[in-house]
């Protein structure tokens, strides 16, 4: 894991290798002064890459993989960031009796050396979760924001689904990150898997199940458990060439889904579950 950790931080992503790609005119556009203070707050994870519109759309996407895979990681993030984010989250959830927080949550509760916590699952594997920490029980790696991500699950709250499915649009005040789930899940799903259907199967078996029969006119549908309470759902169409129609995907989530999680983190889940799919694509 260490080996890992240090091969990505020696290829890491620094400013300057952004700010190549930008036009160097200092336009303003993207909303900050000059084009290497847009490309620093973007490689520390406080700038949006797509806010510049004169970047080259063929370097952005394997630019921003590999953006992405360097802030799960942790790596060049602001870490006073992140850092403050657990602190206060660690503080909240010793306010709670996580005995009583167990059911709600779809959750155990156990005695981790001696201190209260609470095993969920997440991504089908077990975590545990204390006031001090969240650890996988097989031993796997978790960054800091999937530690967020999954304190806010708790101290959220859950409730049952509904088993009504909606797309994101159908939440209140939902425009933005319907723009980000199209850029950074549906568009790079659609295309990485355009023509490549037989991989799908195969794929999302090892991360959910084929839902394929629960919907009419797609070509392929599954179903994928993130938390015990947040299951998420993928649409796939795939491209047919001679009558000019590309590739598309749609996520779906269950219509009860903001009484669980916020919209950051449902898009937060939508993103880690894209990571793992692309990934699961390449070792195929």
């Amino acid at each position: 894991m260490q080996d890992k950790y240090r091969e990505k931080l020696d290829n890491r992503l620094t400013p300057i290798h952004l700010y190549k790609l930008t036009p160097k005119t200092n336009c303003g556009e993207c909303g900050f002064a000059s084009c290497l203070a847009f490309a620093t707050q973007v490689i520390v994870g406080q700038g949006d890459l797509d806010a510049c519109p004169y970047l080259d759309r063929s370097l952005l996407e394997p630019f921003r993989d590999h953006l992405e895979s360097q802030h799960q990681s942790g790596i060049g993030l602001k870490r006073e960031g992140f850092e403050k984010a657990l602190h206060h989250l660690r503080g909240e959830i010793k306010k709670w009796n996580l005995e009583n927080l167990a059911e709600s949550l779809d959750a155990s509760f156990v005695l981790k050396e001696g201190e209260p916590a609470l095993e969920l699952t997440y991504f089908g594997n077990p975590v545990i979760v204390t006031a001090g920490d969240i650890v996988s029980s097989l031993g796997k790696e978790i960054n800091p924001w999937e530690k967020i991500f999954l304190y806010n699950y708790v101290i959220g709250g859950a409730v049952e689904c509904s088993g009504v499915w909606v797309g994101m649009e159908s939440f209140p005040n939902s425009v933005s990150k319907i723009k980000s789930l199209k850029a950074h899940c549906e568009g790079r799903l659609a295309q990485s898997f355009a023509s490549k259907f037989s991989a799908l199967p195969p794929i999302t078996a090892s991360l959910g199940r084929d839902v394929t029969s629960d919907h009419e006119n797609v070509d392929f549908a599954a179903e994928f458990q993130i938390l015990p309470r947040l299951p998420i759902r993928i649409l796939w169409w795939d491209e047919v060439p001679s009558e000019g129609f590309e590739a598309k995907t749609k996520f779906l989530f269950d219509s009860r889904a903001l009484e669980t999680l916020d919209l950051e983190s449902l898009l937060f889940a939508c993103e880690q579950l894209t990571g793992r799919l692309l990934d699961a694509l390449q070792t195929l």
